[in-house]
């Protein structure tokens, strides 16, 4: 499956820093969609969940690389996926990721995300 940006073209998603510059999922008040629920990682990170009529998956969240670059790859995931997302395939596209490394808190994340689309 290609994504593409909202000029249509194709994006190629390799490195951390294109999943920061090219931000494909963030919520924008003009997309039609269903909350799925608010959660919060820590005192100064959270994320909330949103399920468009077309099934894409969008976020909002505090200005965290770790956070941004995590919710943007599984939310592809889940395209690429069907919407079928685990925790062994959200970790296999996290990895791929270059100059991306998984900690606690990406983990948290992770737990939250598929436990949010799953329950919404």
């Amino acid at each position: 499956m290609e994504l593409k940006d909202e000029c249509g073209c194709i994006v190629n998603r390799k490195y951390a820093s294109d999943f920061l510059m090219k931000r494909l999922f963030s919520y924008k008040k003009k997309i039609n969609a269903k909350k799925l629920g608010y959660f919060r990682i820590d005192n100064s990170r959270w994320f909330t969940l949103y399920r468009a009529q077309d099934g894409k998956i969008y976020y909002e969240s505090s200005e965290c690389p770790l956070l941004i670059i995590t919710l943007e790859a599984l939310c592809e995931r889940y395209i690429e996926n069907e919407g079928k997302i685990n925790r062994d395939n959200s970790m296999e596209k996290l990895r791929q990721i270059k100059g991306f490394t998984t900690n606690q808190i990406v983990n948290e994340v992770v737990e939250k995300f598929i436990n949010g689309v799953s329950n919404g």
